[in-house]
């Protein structure tokens, strides 16, 4: 890992609202190597009515009734490559419910959630499929008197993600299947958006759904159900309901602060469904990415012209910084062409060597030589 792990990059946060699988992670996907994120989300739900048939408009709940929920989700996303990511959140959330006798309130984590995704196809458009599982942290107890302020069943999904970025906008739109154990019903997660581009600014609006494919184990006893959600709900159907679908809506404005965190604002209503709770919703979102391999990283990075060899290897085209075309490419004829500057004003013929004298050979060295040959004469007329 990089000793100077930065913020580099953020980018854009919207949230998955009511009416679909619960996590606060973008719903148009971008993979960015080696960059992981990090987002804290939170989001209010208001309801005073209820959706009881599809097309019916909304049901005022009795007595003046009302159920509210705030969720914070802190979630996570790491992108190895450019072609997929893993990512997981918790979210702990508060419930209050207010009928003509008590308020009721539950706090609490009320689950986790992890997956992957990755691009499957990319040309027109992109195709991104998505699996994940949600795992409850607090179930819901039949003989219990808190507010729910969760489903409280294990979620088993999976969707598959278009999506084309035309620059200044972006459109994309998703289908998908949601598994619900213990006996509810399974549902169909699906939705679209629209974002524009401004400046350091990012508008967005999404319309996101659900719809019962399955029935509930509960559907011809779904008067139980109701009056123990009357009871502990105050008749709110966000929760727990038999067979349940929605519409839902989803606005949002992001500010790109800088290159290292992003905010954003959003807001919403429910629009139609059936046997699911109506209201509104506002939430904020604040993430803080980095990059892995800040420092080793560089995009596109030029393959060098000559054939490697054992003193010139070849620099990855997509990362590491480590391989410095300026230590590698220094070649002996360009070290050769050194010349020093002297045009310093300074008369350079004080620094020139002097030429040094030769030595006259000595008159003792050739007496020596004289000395020596004819001592050599002698031990020759002597061994005569």
């Amino acid at each position: 890992m990089a000793n100077n792990l930065q913020c580099l990059s953020a980018f854009l946060v919207t949230l998955l609202m009511a009416g679909s699988v619960g996590h606060a992670l973008d719903n148009y996907k971008e993979f960015h190597r080696d960059q992981w994120d990090f987002e804290l989300g939170t989001n209010f739900f208001y309801s005073e009515a209820n959706y009881e048939t599809f097309g019916e408009g909304s049901t005022s709940l009795t007595s003046g009734n009302h159920y509210q929920l705030l969720d914070m989700d802190f979630a996570t996303r790491y992108m190895p490559s450019r072609t997929w990511s893993v990512f997981g959140s918790a979210t702990f959330s508060s419930a209050q419910s207010k009928n003509s006798v008590a308020t009721r309130t539950n706090t609490s984590f009320s689950n986790m959630m992890g997956g992957f995704d990755f691009i499957a196809y990319d040309g027109v458009v992109q195709l991104v499929p998505e699996v994940g599982i949600l795992i409850p942290l607090q179930e819901v107890d039949p003989a219990g008197d808190d507010a729910l302020n969760s489903e409280g069943v294990f979620e088993l999904w999976g969707r598959m993600t278009a999506q084309k970025d035309f620059g200044t906008a972006r459109i994309y739109g998703w289908l998908g299947f949601d598994y619900r154990t213990d006996g509810r019903s399974s549902l169909m997660p699906w939705g679209g958006g629209l974002q524009l581009k401004a400046n350091a600014f990012r508008f967005g609006g999404e319309v996101i759904g659900s719809q019962s494919i399955t029935d509930d184990e509960d559907t011809n006893t779904q008067y139980i159900r109701n009056a123990y959600l009357q009871n502990v709900n105050a008749g709110s159907y966000k929760f727990y309901s038999v067979n349940p679908s929605s519409i839902d809506t989803l606005f949002y404005a992001t500010w790109i602060v800088n290159n290292s965190w992003a905010l954003q604002v959003n807001g919403g209503a429910t629009v139609a469904g059936e046997n699911s709770a109506a209201g509104y919703h506002a939430g904020a979102v604040v993430r803080y990415s980095f990059d892995m391999a800040d420092g080793y990283r560089q995009e596109n990075y030029p393959l060098y012209n000559s054939p490697p060899t054992s003193a010139q290897p070849v620099a990855p085209a997509t990362k590491s910084n480590m391989y410095n075309r300026t230590d590698t490419e220094m070649s002996t004829s360009n070290t050769r062409q050194f010349r020093e500057a002297t045009d310093d004003g300074v008369d350079q013929s004080q620094f020139k060597g002097r030429p040094t004298k030769k030595k006259k050979k000595s008159n003792s060295s050739i007496q020596d030589q004289l000395d020596k040959t004819e001592f050599e004469i002698e031990l020759k007329r002597g061994g005569n």
